[in-house]
Parts: structure tokens; sequence; C-alpha cells
């Protein structure tokens, strides 16, 4: 979908901060960090869902909001998308931690080892995505030109790049679609890496326009070069 998330590309935002290495800066993100990954692990919601719980947040919201803030809105809205809470389990919960003096002090401690070694596996487990599927109409090297789509679903094809020019670098088989899975269709199309020149992407006056930009790009986001839309 069409959203300010979709931030590739456009212009004014400056560079991308980075303050340091620090994978966390409080520990409520850490506690996010484990909720998320638990009910994922647990099959919940997937990842997919997970970043299209994101992209549904209100612009102003979502340009205000830190890394793990937007977990959190996504976590929350999944969560009662799923029907594991009500929202007005989550409203009450809300507003019991403004009144409380120490919010943290409410959070309960659960102990379940089958589920924690569940989401142990999760971790230590090699990723392999790779389904059986059609042949791959695109080889490598072939020219090709990404659809100018835009869906009003969750899609992983980036605003920028759309009918834009580019060549196919490397194919790796076939990946479940994100734009079907977040809809309950588990479907794979064929996965590519596409290599685009600055240029293409942002005209002859790009900073350096002979260098490229290399993006995973799935089968329907594409279409050979010289062929109609």
């Amino acid at each position: 979908m069409n959203g300010v998330h979709d931030l590739g590309g456009m212009e004014g935002f400056g560079p991308v901060p980075v303050d340091d290495d620090a994978a966390f800066h409080a520990d409520w993100e850490r506690l996010v960090f484990g909720m998320v990954r638990t009910v994922r692990s647990d099959g919940v919601y997937n990842v997919d869902e997970s970043r299209h719980g994101i992209e549904r947040m209100a612009p102003a919201a979502y340009l205000g909001s830190t890394y793990f803030e937007r977990w959190l809105s996504s976590l929350e809205r999944n969560l009662v998308e799923k029907g594991v809470l009500a929202e007005s389990e989550l409203a009450a919960a809300v507003e019991r931690a403004r009144e409380h003096e120490e919010p943290a002090a409410l959070v309960s401690e659960r102990r379940d080892p089958e589920l924690a070694a569940v989401v142990r596996e999760a971790f230590e487990r090699d990723a392999s995505f790779d389904r059986p599927g059609d042949e791959p109409r695109f080889e490598p090297g072939e020219a090709v030109r990404v659809r100018n789509a835009h869906p009003r679903g969750h899609t992983r094809c980036p605003r920028y790049v759309r009918r834009a020019s580019g060549v196919v670098a490397e194919s790796h088989g076939n990946y479940v679609l994100p734009d079907a899975v977040v809809e309950g269709e588990e479907r794979a199309e064929p996965l590519y890496t596409v290599r685009f020149e600055a240029a293409e992407l942002w005209g002859p006056d790009a900073e350096n326009p002979t260098d490229t930009v290399s993006i995973d790009l799935w089968e329907p986001y594409l279409r050979a070069e010289g062929d109609d839309e």
C-alpha cells in the first residue's frame, strides 16, 4: 500500500541517523521484541502481517514513533484483529499503565518452557523459505521493468522503483509472496534480485548516477522490458 512508511527515495528526510550499535535503548524495547517474537513463533501472526500492521499507523503517529514504538503499535493491532485481545482490554491496560507510578511493575512473569523452546528454536534455525512453484520467467541478465501497480494492501515493492527498468542479477527460487500471505493465501512466486542504475531511479542529477541499487522483487511486480503494462 502507498503510505508514509514507504520512505525510500523520498526527499527532505535527510540521511538515516545512526547513533550507536545498541540493539535496545530501554527495557520496554526488550519486552516488546520478546513479545513479538513469541507470538510470531507461536503462529499468532506472521512477519508480513507485522509489517502491514505498521503500515496502517496514522501518518503523524508513524513519523513521530521510534522503531519499537512501531513494533508495539503493530503488536496491539494484530492481537486485536486475531481475537487474542479485545479493544476494551487493551484500552483498560493502557489506562492502568498511565495511572501507575511504575508501569513496569504491572508486567507479570509467565514461565512456559515449551513455548520458550519454540522461540529459541526459531532464533537458532537457519532461514530457508524456498517453496515449490513455477519455473522463474526471467533469467539473470534479462532486462525487466517494474510494474506501475499501487495495491491497497501490503506489498514489498517499493514505490520509488515502480516503472523503473533494471536487470535481473540473480534468481532465488520460489518464496511466499507477502502481498498474498497477509490475505491468508500461502502463495509462492519466483523471487529475483534486480539491479537498477541510480540515474534510472533518480534521474541524471543523482549524486552518483552510475552507482547501482539492488532490490529483491517478486515476479508479479515485474514485466519484461518492452512488454505492455
